[in-house]
């Protein structure tokens, strides 16, 4: 489980958190939404120690992979190449990294694109990449910063069926910053709504039921939405 407990984070004079507490299922897909600016991504950015806390104390498990806005691949590799980085750490000889990569390429349906350089890709092809390479990571906590918001209905549908999929086989805990409802829906366990700052807890709420059959136009999925829609019309209020 991760946890904040009593944490204080502040910019200069811009106070982000404040005696923040917050705890987040394990091995559950958890989303965040809150308005621009209210500390999502300083919250991803502790968690994966990019930055430190002024103070308090934030428990978790040991590894953090994460997923970007953009795909972050490196251009100079292949698509092999930019998996063999993160798996090179686990498997030491060269027949069990390239049976280990091999596998991830396959799931994945990147086999025949190994050799391809990232400019040589199309955008669902190095965003599935970069997703699978995330997975590929031995890690405990995935930590996803809006990583499907430029792409078009039908290969953001088309991701997120590869990330549940994914996460099915290899369950982890997930934190997923996104401020698409619809995404958060779809996709999570939990839904934690934010307002700031300094940041602070609004709302969780639990969507229940089978994530790969879920369809935004269910009935309970409706209900979920309008809850959610009636607490960002609060954002709206404080702004």
């Amino acid at each position: 489980m991760i946890s904040f407990n009593g944490v204080n984070m502040r910019y200069k004079d811009l106070v982000v958190m404040e005696n923040f507490c917050e705890e987040f299922e394990e091995n559950k897909v958890n989303c965040i939404l809150g308005p621009s600016g209210c500390g999502k991504t300083t919250m991803l950015n502790l968690i994966g120690g990019i930055i430190d806390e002024n103070s308090g104390k934030i428990t978790k498990p040991g590894r953090v992979s994460y997923i970007f806005q953009d795909d972050s691949l490196i251009p100079q590799k292949t698509a092999r190449q930019n998996l063999e980085l993160v798996l090179k750490s686990v498997y030491k000889s060269a027949a069990e990294l390239r049976k280990a990569t091999d596998t991830f390429l396959e799931l994945s349906e990147l086999y025949k694109a190994a050799e391809l350089y990232p400019h040589e890709m199309s955008g669902g092809m190095r965003r599935r990449l970069a997703l699978i390479r995330a997975f590929a990571y031995p890690s405990d906590i995935l930590l996803m910063d809006e990583p499907f918001k430029a792409l078009d209905i039908s290969l953001k549908d088309n991701i997120i069926k590869s990330f549940l999929a994914l996460h099915e086989k290899d369950k982890r805990t997930v934190l997923f910053v996104t401020h698409n409802i619809d995404e958060a829906l779809l996709t999570g366990d939990f839904i934690h709504l934010y307002s700031g700052k300094p940041m602070s807890l609004q709302q969780k709420i639990a969507v229940n039921g089978e994530k790969r059959n879920r369809k935004i136009y269910d009935e309970n999925i409706t209900i979920l939405k309008n809850e959610v829609y009636k607490q960002t019309e609060k954002w709206q209020l404080k702004n």
